[in-house]
């Protein structure tokens, strides 16, 4: 898998999104060089305030910038009423979360990470809404989705 060829994919896709960069991406995707992992924020009865939850998602993009290289991101903020839901999709090269990022990110310990099994298509499905901002999500409103490509 060439990671930036997914991320142009993903930019340049204007239309029939599913059709083509969600098929693209299954295609491109190397399971043995690439892991893919959901992560929910730990403390979203924290989130009351819409901007604020925003600002956090916005700063954790930010501090994953020495990630660019190796990962793509998406994160979700959900609910139209508070407290918001923060939950993300990354995609990392290697078969597990880089220890860089690990060490280097502090806000990495905020979320619970949870691998996606490839094989299991209710998270396969789950993958691709999360990919295409499928809204609803999981039966609730986006505030918002912002992508770390």
């Amino acid at each position: 898998m060439i990671l930036d060829e997914w991320k142009r994919l993903y930019s340049n896709t204007k239309t029939n999104f599913r059709e083509i960069a969600i098929k693209g991406f299954w295609d491109m995707f190397d399971p043995e060089g690439y892991a893919l992992w959901f992560c929910d924020y730990k403390y979203n009865d924290e989130n009351t305030v819409s901007f604020v939850t925003l600002n956090k998602v916005s700063g954790f993009l930010q501090r994953m910038d020495l990630a660019r290289k190796y990962a793509f991101g998406k994160m979700l903020v959900i609910g139209s009423e508070p407290p918001f839901k923060v939950k993300g999709l990354w995609l990392f090269r290697g078969t597990e979360i880089p220890k860089f990022v690990l060490d280097e990110c502090y806000d990495m310990e905020l979320y619970e990470w949870t691998k996606v099994d490839i094989n299991d298509e209710a998270q396969k499905e789950r993958v691709n809404a999360m990919i295409e901002d499928q809204e609803p999500f999981e039966g609730e409103a986006l505030l918002d989705a912002k992508c770390f490509k």
